[in-house]
């Protein structure tokens, strides 16, 4: 345009206009290339319309701002040149072909970038940027704001694979392609509503836009038919090609749903009659769905509000899977099988299920535990929160299909009551109710029949059996009991438990009966015996033994963790504390209400997030964790051995390798030793097959340096001394691992409580 002249001449054939189009025409034949067509440009811009000699001669060559204004135009006509077609296709080539060409930024060298943080690098140093990267428009203090030394990358931590795309940085994801968590799925569920409900609105508002016109018009074709008193619809009219486009069409199809093909068709064949029907039909439904709007978005908003925090926690859901698949029966079992190979080679703990990992021990330090084999130990105090664990596992049992008839639920609350009760010293009268509710009738009740001169706990108090007295007629069954208050008679039911003998009269539970044991002479079990002390609590149970233990005592950790967390919020206030233990009652009770099935986990997970913001990924593991104890703890009372593994401890011989022999002439099976120290809080788990012998006394460090064999002195099933090894290694006092082979210590170093 600036090169056409500003009155048209007789001949058009060699203007600048015309020459500049025949330039462009070279170039376009091939028979230019583009240095030669810039060559003649160049020319052609600085002269223009100017004569080239005489008195009127200007141009680029007398007038500098010419030539500026030409280089200006021309470089702009090159970026233009340059941009498109072969010469672009070329050049985008050899750019792709370039080091930094085809590859992306995360798969550049870090080691040429440095580390801004943990999501930032800078770029590489020998990074073409000004190749790369252009900025048509950008001025100085547009750059002087805008972002051009770093770049936001992935979070290099070693993770899975299945893992990474979740850690590639925020520009590279797509919420439609990937889901992080539910919380991010209801927000854009949120999101494609709102975007079908105004998408629907604005097309009918503009479909109403656009029949308005035609509307009116009808009505004043109408009127003037009227005027001039001739019938309605004497003439045939049509509406005008492109009068309604396709959206329009679809918004009035939309209104009258099924119908709405059959409405178009009259629309197209009697315009006149059916478009004002039309239109107020679409102003209608444009005041409603309006209106609609309105409510709903109050809706969507509340949505919003509740999932957009849960929706940036990405990590919640894997660290939450991490603590699931860290108590998975295998990997429990696996953990105390190869507790040595664990010791030596310790795993690396997660910060997510740090707090019910156990700890490795080569053997305890207090020599009156006499553990001195390979065990993991994990916390369980008296003080810790076991009424809400056990009012949880009671309400899942009760609803899961695990306990499917009453002698299961029967079977359950009598562990509670004479397996827990006594391990942690619990408080009785958390579980009268159970007994009382779960007690069936006594020709087909699972309580065990006590025998007369045995002490038990009741829920009156301490006493001695003295009688027992069957059924008859309308009076059930009862125990004549001795209490401290004076004699009484008792339901079996109301029996919580047996208490150890105080004489040498010792009863053990067979085939439903207590039945006298016979011991034999403490002088024949073998004069290295030693004893546990008092306190110890010890059973040889089963394999599904251990792992309810193990269920147990991570529900235990998890509710203690959980319960510090929300307590920690206090700051010695009182309202502030009264305020962290009203979070805690409400979680316990959010919790009861998922395990009723009374809310879904999605809505038991916000709530959780309500009550605190830190360890979130704890509380939503919680109610697999309790369907997984529940589960155990119905399996091991199906089993029906843990019970009368646990009468051998309350013989009060303390003697493990007898008890140890007891225990395996009860059942093959118990090959897992649990032992709870009150004073130290912990319960310890060993496994000891049939073919392996339990140690009773440390082994003698001495025998190193001084170059002996590195055996050690056991004691077998039978109580007889023998020399011997295991796996060729020994350990000391300390702790440590030593091998036959040499006195330098090869373990690593182990945690202690």
């Amino acid at each position: 345009k600036e090169l056409g002249p500003d009155k048209s001449p007789g001949s058009r054939r060699h203007t600048p206009h015309t020459e500049f189009l025949k330039c462009l025409h070279l170039y376009g034949a091939g028979i230019l290339s583009k240095d030669e067509l810039l060559l003649l440009l160049r020319h052609l811009f600085m002269q223009g319309h100017a004569p080239k000699s005489g008195v009127n001669a200007s141009g680029g060559m007398n007038f500098t701002y010419i030539a500026k204004a030409a280089d200006k135009l021309l470089k702009e006509f090159e970026e233009l040149l340059v941009s498109r077609g072969p010469f672009a296709r070329q050049q985008a080539a050899l750019k792709d072909k370039s080091k930094y060409g085809a590859i992306t930024a995360k798969e550049w060298d870090p080691t040429l970038s440095d580390e801004i943080g943990p999501s930032y690098r800078t770029y590489p140093s020998d990074y073409p940027y000004e190749e790369f990267y252009t900025h048509s428009g950008q001025t100085k203090e547009d750059a002087s704001v805008l972002n051009t030394s770093v770049i936001s990358v992935r979070n290099e931590k070693k993770v899975p694979v299945s893992k990474m795309r979740f850690l590639d940085s925020q520009e590279e994801y797509d919420g439609v392609k990937v889901r992080r968590n539910i919380y991010e799925e209801a927000m854009a569920k949120v999101e494609d509503e709102r975007f079908e409900v105004d998408l629907a609105i604005e097309t009918t508002s503009s479909a109403m836009r656009q029949v308005e016109p035609l509307a009116e018009e009808v009505t004043v074709l109408k009127e003037n038919e009227e005027k001039e008193g001739q019938p309605i619809g004497r003439l045939h009219y049509e509406l005008r090609p492109q009068s309604l486009q396709s959206n329009h069409i679809g918004a009035i199809a939309r209104l009258y749903g099924d119908q709405g093909d059959e409405v178009i068709h009259h629309m197209v064949r009697n315009p006149i009659a059916v478009l004002p029907i039309v239109f107020k039909r679409l102003k209608e439904k444009d005041s409603e769905w309006r209106k609609i709007r309105v409510e709903l978005t109050k809706h969507w908003r509340s949505i919003c509000e509740s999932n957009y925090e849960a929706s940036l926690d990405v990590t919640c859901y894997f660290k939450r899977r991490e603590i699931e698949r860290s108590i998975a029966s295998d990997q429990l079992v696996e953990g105390c099988k190869r507790a040595r190979h664990f010791l030596k080679n310790p795993k690396e703990i997660r910060q997510s299920t740090s707090i019910i990992e156990p700890t490795y021990f080569a053997q305890n330090t207090n020599p009156m535990n006499i553990l001195f084999q390979t065990h993991l130990s994990t916390r369980a105090t008296q003080n810790m929160p076991h009424k809400e664990v056990y009012e949880c596992l009671a309400l899942q049992v009760l609803n899961s299909s695990a306990a499917k008839t009453n002698a299961d639920r029967e079977r359950t609350s009598r562990l509670w009551t004479e397996f827990l009760l006594p391990w942690f010293n619990l408080p009785t009268h958390w579980f009268l109710k159970e007994l009382k509710d779960k007690a069936r009738s006594e020709k087909s009740s699972c309580i065990v029949k006590y025998a007369p001169g045995q002490m038990v706990k009741t829920a009156f108090g301490d006493g001695l059996i003295l009688e027992f007295r069957e059924a008859s007629g309308s009076a059930g069954a009862y125990y004549k009991i001795e209490l401290a208050f004076g004699k009484g008679f008792i339901r079996p039911s109301s029996i919580v438990h047996h208490l150890s003998p105080v004489e040498k009269v010792q009863y053990t539970r067979l085939g439903g009966f207590m039945e006298l044991l016979e011991v034999a002479d403490e002088a024949k079990e073998g004069e290295i015996s030693k004893k546990l002390e008092p306190s110890s609590r010890l059973v040889f149970g089963t394999e599904k033994v251990y792992i309810f233990m193990r269920l147990y005592c991570a529900l235990l950790s998890l509710f203690q963790s959980i319960k510090q967390n929300i307590a920690s919020s206090g700051s010695g206030d009182m309202e502030i504390d009264e305020l962290s233990i009203s979070c805690y009652h409400d979680f316990v009770s959010t919790l009861k209400d998922y395990i009723n099935e009374d809310i879904l986990f999605k809505t038991y997970e916000l709530n959780c997030r309500s009550l605190t913001k830190d360890k979130v990924y704890e509380l939503s593991a919680i109610p697999r964790l309790i369907e997984k104890c529940a589960d155990a703890l119905v399996k091991v009372a199906k089993e029906d051995k843990l019970l009368g593994l646990f009468d051998f401890h309350q013989l009060k011989h303390l003697n493990p390798v007898l008890q140890r022999s007891q225990s395996l002439d009860f059942t093959q099976e118990a090959v897992y030793r649990i032992q709870h120290n009150p004073n130290s809080g912990a319960v310890h788990f060993s496994y000891l097959p049939t073919e392996k012998n339990l140690r009773t006394t440390a082994p003698n460090t001495s025998s190193i340096s001084s170059g002996t064999s590195a055996s050690e002195k056991v004691v077998n099933n039978n109580g007889k001394s023998q020399a011997s090894g295991e796996e060729g290694e020994i350990v000391d006092n300390g702790g440590r691992i030593f091998s036959d082979q040499g006195s330098e210590p090869y373990a690593k170093r182990v945690k202690m409580f």
